[in-house]
């Protein structure tokens, strides 16, 4: 039987498909301007086509919600389309040989940048100094390691900056540290930041991903993103998030809000809008900047926080006042505590009215601290391809933890079962915007290539119905918009992807999923073999 708000006719039909979650009769749905107004059969939905409709053959393939990223740095990973990739060079000869084929093939500009350098790469678990000099002689280089916590920058960069202290020796800047250099890099003008942003969403459209929510700096991006509506060129919804910076007065916070309330104005859109704020607690496992309870495995290091937690505590307390959702980057388990404990605070001050605030990450976590998340209505932003259990993992993030703690390294099966809420997403340009390895490493917690058999902390896997639920209508959720997109079911945005698999077939080999069409907003913005449309 046909469901529908409308019987009206509709421009878009997509047929021969299984919607989901599969249910009988349910092989088609119909789009009327940006929203769905009717599932049903394909004989059902081809009798609501208007004139000259557009109808998408789904060939047997699964139609989903589009695939909404709780957690990316859009302009940064859009920006990292046209430097140098090292993500997939997993030893010091591939490192040496992909900078080499960069400089070789006249991609750089006046200066050498990139990223995803990885710690299992090299020996000690960070590169040298020496290494670059040797590669990158002449012209400055500045390379984020995959997290981008950590620069890897050569000598002509820094006598650029005038850095001064350890980074001469090493080539190596942490967290703040890591400005030294940026200050220096040359800044993309508006317009090469707007093609840039084209790339990046031509590549979310390919992926099947319709909403993305960048995880902080979203104050200084807004422009951005209006003149890419303005233009007709925005392709997905964007969610900005605004950073929630330490170290104010209680009269430089307010002034802060009040400055965010005001470029707030007009992004409370269906296709670009604000209303939450970003605060970074710590660092990262990898170099031991991350914030744990206890020592770090062979050194008395507790890591670094950003922030004395009695001051996160009162920062939260205040933007929850001002209406305001708050997000935590957590990684380490006192890290995620403190976050846990600020938002249990502001709670208990006023309790929070559908604010849904959230910890980005969770690395690894407290087993006391565990069922917190569902007591206390916190959501779990969490990136599942982070948890791949390759090289880096094992021989850059567990070490560093002990087998206890990384014993509870993502345990997004646990926090699931004791009553918590997830979103999935990518961190991109951390890991790549790649969703079905997202949901492979959700469900099997392997790598690609299935290693190790059976997957590593198999209790902390879910199932596929959960981790898609988390990657769609879980970060809907998550920036409380579930109401209207997130999901199909009439009434909601016609946000889609269309897969050329069948997500019931057993065995479906998930990190290899094809997207056959991606839709936002009743628009075809990606389809396989030809021009969006």
């Amino acid at each position: 039987m046909i469901s529908a708000v409308a019987t009206s006719q509709a421009n878009l039909l997509i047929v021969n498909g299984r919607l989901w979650p599969p249910r009988p009769g349910r092989t088609a749905l119909a789009v009327a301007g940006e929203s769905i107004v009717a599932l049903g059969t394909d004989a059902e939905i081809r009798e609501l086509a208007a004139p000259g409709a557009r109808v998408l053959d789904a060939a047997g393939g699964t139609v989903i919600p589009a695939f909404n990223d709780a957690h990316v740095h859009f302009l940064s990973g859009s920006r990292s389309l046209s430097g140098l990739d090292l993500f997939g060079a997993l030893d010091l000869a591939a490192v040496r040989a992909a900078i080499e084929a960069f400089l070789a093939g006249g991609k750089a500009g006046p200066w050498l940048v990139g990223r995803g350098w990885q710690y299992a790469a090299f020996p000690g678990g960070m590169p040298a100094l020496e290494l670059l000099d040797r590669a990158c002689p002449e012209r400055p280089a500045y390379l984020e390691a995959y997290d981008g916590h950590t620069a890897w920058v050569n000598s002509p960069a820094l006598r650029l900056a005038g850095a001064s202290g350890e980074a001469l020796r090493t080539g190596i800047l942490k967290e703040a540290a890591m400005a030294t250099v940026e200050r220096v890099l040359p800044a993309p003008t508006f317009e090469e930041d707007l093609a840039a942003l084209r790339r990046g969403m031509a590549v979310a459209s390919a992926r099947g991903v319709g909403s993305v929510q960048e995880a902080g700096a979203g104050q200084d991006q807004r422009a951005l993103y209006q003149a890419l509506r303005e233009r007709g060129h925005l392709t997905l919804r964007m969610r900005l998030g605004f950073d929630l910076p330490p170290g104010l007065t209680a009269a430089a916070w307010e002034q802060r809000l009040d400055e965010y309330a005001e470029s707030s104005v007009g992004l409370d859109g269906r296709w670009l809008s604000g209303g939450i704020l970003k605060a970074f607690a710590d660092g990262v496992i990898e170099s031991r900047t991350a914030a744990m309870l206890r020592p770090y495995e062979g050194v008395e290091s507790l890591g670094e926080p950003n922030w004395d937690w009695s001051e996160l505590r009162r920062a939260v307390v205040e933007a929850q006042r001002r209406g305001w959702q708050v997000q935590v980057h957590a990684i380490g388990d006192a890290a995620v505590r403190a976050a846990l404990d600020a938002f249990e605070a502001a709670a208990a001050e006023r309790p929070p009215v559908a604010l849904r605030h959230r910890v980005e990450h969770v690395e690894t976590i407290s087993a006391a601290d565990l069922p917190r998340f569902g007591r206390l209505g916190v959501i779990a932003s969490m990136q599942p391809s982070h948890a791949e259990p390759g090289r880096n993992l094992r021989e850059a993030w567990a070490p560093r933890l002990g087998a206890e703690r990384a014993g509870r390294g993502w345990a997004w099966g646990s926090i699931l079962r004791t009553g918590g809420r997830l979103a999935f997403g990518s961190d991109w340009p951390v890991v790549p915007l790649d969703p079905g390895h997202a949901l492979h490493v959700a469900v099997h917690r392997t790598t690609a290539a299935g290693e190790p058999a059976g997957g590593w902390l198999p209790g902390e896997r879910v199932t596929l119905p959960e981790a898609l639920s988390a990657h769609t209508e879980g970060s809907a959720y998550a920036e409380r918009a579930e109401a209207w997109k997130g999901s199909l079911r009439p009434g909601q945005v016609a946000d889609l992807a269309l897969l050329g698999e069948d997500l019931s077939r057993p065995g479906l080999e998930l990190p290899a999923l094809k997207i056959r069409a991606t839709v936002v907003g009743g628009r075809v913005v990606y389809e396989e073999g030809g021009p969006a449309s």
